[in-house]
């Protein structure tokens, strides 16, 4: 029960530098250089073309702001990323994890600073890999949540509901009392 499998291999039986490798992860501060924003994109790839650069950035929903830089990928990232806003740095970070494909990408709340509609498109576009890749979406978006194959709720630390957006509403729990909560806030927004 305290194990983790990857593609049914114990990942304790994996050599470190191979897991680190099957992984790409987004942590919800992402870190950006003081470079262009193709270089940004391609740190885990360097060698990367710009149509996987591209590529990268449309999935990641940020190509086309990217675009309207005076500079487009040329444009100059400031310390951490300090001349985007947060939703553009975290969707610049996700391209970059998205460029290396990874068969494991873990987007740990990574998608905070993107408005729900970004993310439900972010998420649908990873969606179309799921063959290839398995996506771990840590997040209190309920919205964009919803959308995903399976949903595993935590509470304290533990995980207390697993299943559907559809069977977990329809089951009385934590997962119901959220959505109904989200659905309430946001029949008043």
């Amino acid at each position: 029960p305290n194990q983790i499998f990857l593609d049914g291999i114990d990942i304790t039986r994996l050599r470190l530098a191979d897991l680190r490798g099957a992984i790409a992860y987004v942590p919800q501060e992402s870190f950006l250089f003081s470079t262009t924003i193709k270089n940004n994109i391609r740190y885990g790839e360097p060698d990367a073309t710009e149509l996987k650069v591209i590529a990268a950035a449309s999935q990641a929903q940020i190509h086309n702001e990217i675009r309207n830089f005076p500079q487009q990928y040329e444009t100059l990232v400031g310390e951490r990323g300090i001349t985007l806003s947060g939703g553009q740095r975290q969707r610049t970070a996700l391209a970059r994890a998205l460029l290396v494909e990874a068969p494991i990408l873990v987007l740990d709340d990574a998608l905070a600073s993107v408005d729900n509609q970004t993310a439900s498109q972010i998420l649908r576009a990873l969606r179309e890999q799921r063959r290839t890749r398995t996506v771990l979406f840590i997040s209190h978006q309920l919205s964009a949540a919803a959308t995903c194959d399976r949903i595993l709720v935590m509470d304290k630390g533990r995980i207390v509901q697993q299943g559907t957006h559809n069977e977990l509403v329809a089951t009385e729990g934590l997962y119901q009392f959220l959505w109904e909560q989200y659905q309430l806030e946001s029949s008043l927004a």
